[in-house]
């Protein structure tokens, strides 16, 4: 009986979260982030509709590669695009998700998208990353520590905003989680049939695109670490033939253009030494700017989590550092490409939600810097944006979490008990300021 409801209680708290996160991310979505933010999500969904309706991977692309290929100079909805064929630049498997959608949504043909019909593929996405994520923390930790990352990675403002676009990373962090969701229950109870999921989602996520090879690696470097050799070499050979499938693709369309690309994308003008310090001076959003304490202190819960216990926290570590390594090699810095940065956060909020288990309240000087860090930025998201910046309501705020120093240098404090209450409030009030920050976004 207690099982039973602990269980529905559980199942309650979790559909409320998918409500919120639900919530957060229609709010405004055909007008936050603002047309024109990327025009990328033009170019998934073209390149499906075309796949779909021609048979001929065709869609916009600025590159000079195309230049003796079949172009179309067109004005769409007073932006200016070069309409290529064939479109090679990418893998096609995100663009058929996205032009599959946006057709089933209405859409009669590449001249009639617009982002109100093909935006909710990318909320749809967005709910779904969050489920995953629960069932993916509570495999390796416990229903509390799910319950909380899920509900953080609901209402982290880059998070929920940055889940309105139809970007390939949004459709990547779903099938990311969900191939270390089974990895995990394979490693657990040997069931075949989970593997076989891995490696066909692992092998989808590659043809969507390059880069996705994170999710291979993760998982193959998972099954390595628990001495599944012969799992690691079946993952490797499935995921090498669908990249040998993608091979045939390019060959089949256009080699010489194809190879080109290639070539292209293995040196990016724009990839720099300087490269990984843009995760953390230059916090975009999409192409603008946005501090967002979650994610900064994230970094820090994630390198607390990493000097703590590797054997506990492999997966989160194996995964962050799977994508990390991809980053850094083929990543370039590109200015206005903040979601390039998406595929860190979940493991970011995962991070977050062990710290505030294991950390807030039990050790006084993270507590303050935690309380610091996310609500400077969250005032700065909200009441700013409300009322403007108060150097009264500035000044006060910092005297107020200051008392949350006071048992580091008084531990007998007979007000210690109030003090860990006031730290209570103000995460209570971190997690209202992250809803509103969402709600009163604007980037126009």
């Amino acid at each position: 009986m207690v099982t039973e409801i602990l269980k529905r209680k559980t199942i309650i708290i979790l559909a409320s979260i998918l409500l919120i996160g639900l919530v957060l991310r229609v709010h405004n979505y055909s007008i936050t982030p603002r047309f024109g933010a990327t025009m990328d999500e033009f170019a998934w969904t073209w390149l499906g509709i075309n796949l779909i309706q021609e048979g001929t991977p065709k869609s916009w692309s600025s590159h000079p590669q195309y230049i003796d290929s079949e172009r179309e100079h067109l004005i769409y909805k007073g932006a200016a695009f070069w309409i290529v064929k064939p479109y090679l630049e990418h893998p096609p498997f995100f663009g058929i998700v996205a032009g599959s959608f946006a057709l089933l949504n209405g859409v009669d043909d590449m001249y009639d998208v617009d982002v109100g019909r093909i935006r909710p593929l990318a909320i749809l996405l967005g709910v779904i990353s969050i489920g995953v994520l629960f069932f993916l923390v509570k495999e390796i930790y416990d229903k509390q520590t799910a319950l909380l990352a899920s509900f953080i990675y609901a209402i982290i403002p880059t998070v929920a905003i940055g889940s309105r676009i139809v970007q390939n990373e949004n459709f990547f962090i779903p099938g990311f989680l969900t191939a270390l969701l089974f990895t995990i229950k394979y490693i657990k109870n040997k069931k075949r049939i989970y593997i076989v999921i891995v490696s066909l989602l692992c092998g989808l996520l590659i043809i969507s695109k390059v880069p996705w090879i994170a999710a291979s690696v993760a998982v193959i470097s998972i099954l390595v670490y628990s001495k599944k050799y012969k799992e690691s070499i079946a993952v490797f050979g499935i995921v090498l033939a669908f990249f040998l499938g993608y091979i045939a693709y390019g060959y089949y369309y256009d080699w010489d253009l194809f190879v080109s690309l290639w070539k292209l994308q293995i040196e990016r003008y724009d990839l720099t030494f300087n490269s990984v310090y843009a995760l953390f001076k230059e916090p975009f959003l999409v192409d603008r700017h946005m501090i967002d304490g979650w994610i900064y202190f994230g970094w820090i819960s994630f390198f607390l989590l990493l000097a703590k216990d590797f054997k506990k926290n492999f997966v989160i570590i194996l995964g962050l550092f799977a994508y990390l390594g991809v980053f850094i090699f083929a990543i370039p810095n590109e200015p206005g490409h903040g979601w390039y940065r998406y595929p860190f956060y979940p493991f970011l909020a995962i991070s977050l939600a062990i710290f505030i288990r294991e950390y807030f309240n039990k050790n006084i000087l993270l507590t303050f810097l935690f309380i610091l860090f996310l609500s400077l930025s969250l005032l700065e998201l909200t009441w700013t944006n409300m009322f403007g910046f108060s150097f009264a309501a500035f000044r006060g705020f910092l005297i107020l979490s200051s008392l949350t120093l006071l048992p580091l240098f008084f531990p007998n404090i007979k007000f210690k008990k109030q003090i860990f209450s006031l730290n209570y409030l103000f995460l209570i009030g971190i997690f209202s300021l992250s809803f509103l920050a969402v709600i009163l976004y604007r980037d126009l």
